[in-house]
């Protein structure tokens, strides 16, 4: 009993190692959770304490577990629905300042960093951007961002 107990532990231990680097929403840790408190009933069962120690010991250890679990679960499932705060896909929706600009294309100043820039929509031909105008980031491919005018309605961040 007690090399079954080691082993549940074991295993328990190694399923709660693995859903820290590879996120199952908490399957394999709710297992762990499990398997440490079946390895602790089965080391308590199998000496002399017998079961009026090992039923709250088994309890409060898997009550533990299930709740780190649970926890680290409900944060791994936020955060994979949070918006991208950070890489070139941040940029979209971000606001920009055109620093030069030659017929359809030109340069623009976002994030801190000088963009080759295209017009998607939002200037005329007889309303070409002037440096300094605001525009918005609405798509990125590659090195080059492609901006709309701001409007007036819009608020800067």
């Amino acid at each position: 009993m007690t090399t079954l107990g080691i082993a549940a532990l074991l295993l328990g231990v190694l399923l709660m190692v693995v859903e820290a680097h590879a996120p199952t929403a908490g399957v394999l840790g709710g297992l762990g959770a499990l398997l440490i408190g079946a390895g602790v009933w089965l080391l308590f069962t199998s000496g002399d304490a017998g079961q009026v120690v090992a039923i709250p010991v088994t309890a409060g250890v898997a009550v533990v577990g299930l709740g780190v679990t649970a926890v680290a679960s409900r944060k791994v499932l936020t955060a994979r629905h949070a918006p991208v705060r950070t890489g070139v896909q941040s940029l979209i929706g971000s606001d920009a300042t055109v620093r030069s600009w030659d017929g359809s294309r030109g340069q623009v100043e976002a994030a801190g960093g000088l963009w080759s820039a295209r017009m998607d929509f939002g200037f005329s031909d007889d309303s070409v951007p002037k440096a300094g105008d605001p525009v918005v980031v609405e798509q990125v491919r590659g090195l080059t961002l492609t901006v709309r005018r701001r409007e007036p309605w819009e608020l800067p961040l």
